[in-house]
C-alpha cells in the first residue's frame, strides 16, 4: 500500500530516540531502538543502490516513508515508483524489494513492527556495507546472516538446496568466525568513525 503521509521534507519525527547516520556512498544507514517495539532507521541510499534480494517476513511489517528522492519498490513481483512525501506499508508474507533508479540520493525512514531478530541484524548490515575488514557478499557471512534471520526473513531465490546447502555451510561459517551479528556494529563509536553524522 502507498500512502501520502505528510509534506516532503518534514522531520517531525526526529527528536529523542533518533539518531541518523548521512554519509556520502551508496548505502548508509543507523538504528534507533526503542526498547521492545518497532525499531526504526534512517538510511540514505545512493543513486544506482540495488536495494536487498527480494525476500519477505514471516512476522514483521515495515513502513517505509521516502523524506527525499524516490526509490522503486517491487512488492509481489509489481514494480511501483515511490516519491518523497509517500509511505510504504509491507505487511506480513509480502516479497518486496526496492532499488534506487535515479541520480539523486533517497532518504528513507523504515520502522519495522515485530522486528524479532532484526534488532540484532539490521545493524550487522549496515556495519557490513562501512566495514573494510567485512563484506557482506561474502557467501559464509550471508549464510549466518540467514540463519539468524530464519523465522522471521525468508530469501525467495535459491530453493531447497540453496536452503540445504546455507545450513550445511552454517557450521563451516561459525567455526571460521564469522557471526550472523556482530556487537561491534551496534556501538556509537562504530558508526561515528566510519559514517558522516548530521549537525544536530
Amino acid at each position: 500500500m502507498v500512502t501520502r503521509s505528510r509534506a516532503q521534507g518534514s522531520r517531525s519525527r526526529r527528536g529523542a530516540g533518533w539518531r541518523a547516520g548521512f554519509a556520502t556512498g551508496r548505502d548508509r544507514s543507523t538504528l534507533t531502538r526503542q526498547g521492545d517495539g518497532p525499531i526504526r532507521t534512517v538510511s540514505v541510499f545512493g543513486p544506482g543502490y540495488d536495494g536487498p534480494p527480494a525476500h519477505y517476513h514471516e512476522q514483521s511489517i515495515e513502513l517505509f516513508e521516502l523524506e527525499a528522492g524516490s526509490l522503486t519498490m517491487t512488492l509481489d513481483g509489481e514494480d511501483r515508483p515511490v516519491s518523497a512525501g509517500e509511505t510504504v506499508t509491507v505487511d506480513t508474507g509480502v516479497t518486496h524489494s526496492f532499488r534506487n533508479e535515479t541520480d539523486e540520493r533517497a532518504i528513507v525512514v523504515t520502522e519495522i513492527r515485530s522486528p524479532g531478530r532484526l534488532r540484532q541484524v539490521l545493524p550487522t548490515l549496515g556495519g557490513l556495507a562501512h566495514d573494510r575488514s567485512r563484506s557482506a557478499d561474502d557467501p559464509l557471512q550471508q549464510v549466518l546472516v540467514a540463519d539468524v534471520l530464519d523465522g522471521n526473513t525468508v530469501f525467495v531465490r535459491g530453493g531447497a538446496l540453496a536452503g540445504s546447502a546455507a545450513s550445511a555451510l552454517a557450521p563451516v561459517a561459525r567455526l571460521a568466525g564469522y557471526q550472523g551479528a556482530y556487537a561491534t556494529y551496534t556501538q556509537p563509536a562504530f558508526w561515528r568513525q566510519h559514517v558522516e553524522q548530521p549537525a544536530v
